[in-house]
């Protein structure tokens, strides 16, 4: 039975079982998921999967049990990214689609931005990679936002952790 969610798990696809430090940045949703179903799965067992071009594709609905780790399937949601972390690094692509999905599963699940683990937390894996240190996922979410001036310069305004104020100095600057 599927609990509410209240935890998300992220991943990467790993070596392989001859190479486990192959490049495995071009494995594809359609692939991992015809993968995982010649295992005998339903599909396959993330929720979602972002591609080595920051393309986002869903997996298993969210209102379902993932298959991505082991006593953490009924209550959490499994992302996992294309590539082997514990060789390379994700793309910036990859890392701004994360972003984006992280945050709307958060806000959309009621899910704590504390609350986003490697699968190593949970299992006795590397994944999401040793290149990525434990708070690599959550602190995307702590990234500064570029927004344009004009077209000449550009000023970093963080926008999560303004206050409304601020926001409405900012903008009124602008014009």
């Amino acid at each position: 039975m599927r609990n509410k969610p209240n935890k998300i798990l992220v991943h990467h696809t790993g070596g392989s079982d001859k190479n486990p430090l192959a490049d495995t940045s071009h494995h594809t949703a359609k692939g991992v998921r015809r993968w995982h179903k010649s295992k005998g799965w339903d599909d396959i067992g993330y929720h979602f999967f972002i591609e080595k071009k920051g393309k986002v594709v869903k997996g298993r609905d969210v209102k379902k049990n993932g298959v991505h780790c082991r006593g953490q399937n009924t209550k959490s949601i499994g992302v996992c990214l294309a590539g082997n972390f514990d060789a390379t690094l994700p793309t910036k692509a990859q890392e701004r689609s994360l972003r984006k999905l992280l945050e709307k599963l958060c806000d959309d699940h009621n899910i704590s931005k504390k609350e986003i683990y490697p699968h190593r937390k949970f299992s006795n894996k590397t994944c999401y990679g040793k290149k990525l240190k434990d708070t690599w996922a959550r602190d995307l979410l702590k990234k500064k936002t570029k927004v344009r001036k004009n077209k000449k310069t550009e000023k970093i305004v963080t926008l999560k952790n303004a206050t409304t104020k601020q926001l409405v100095k900012e903008l009124a600057s602008r014009f």
